[in-house]
């Protein structure tokens, strides 16, 4: 059953990854890199969990911080038009 839900998680990143890349403005693309992150994460999560591979969920808990810290961040230099 588990194993199903990975299968699913991974289908929709694949469609969300669709969505960066046809994204007719820039916060669409921001908006789908942020929901391709958090499906990653959660990939990855089924993965420890199937695999039995705690050092996983510290790999899920890097992506999460390094995932938002660059949202913000490419947000914020979207908003204030390139300038850092």
């Amino acid at each position: 059953m588990i194993e199903y839900t990975a299968h699913i998680l991974t289908a929709a990143a694949v469609i969300t990854a669709l969505r960066i890349l046809i994204g007719p403005t820039v916060w669409d693309r921001l908006l789908g890199f942020n929901l391709l992150t958090s499906k990653l994460i959660m990939i990855i999560v089924m993965c420890a969990i199937i695999f039995e591979k705690s050092y996983l969920l510290d790999i899920a808990l890097t992506y999460a911080l390094l995932g938002f810290v660059s949202t913000v961040f490419i947000a914020r230099f979207v908003r204030d038009r390139g300038r850092i």
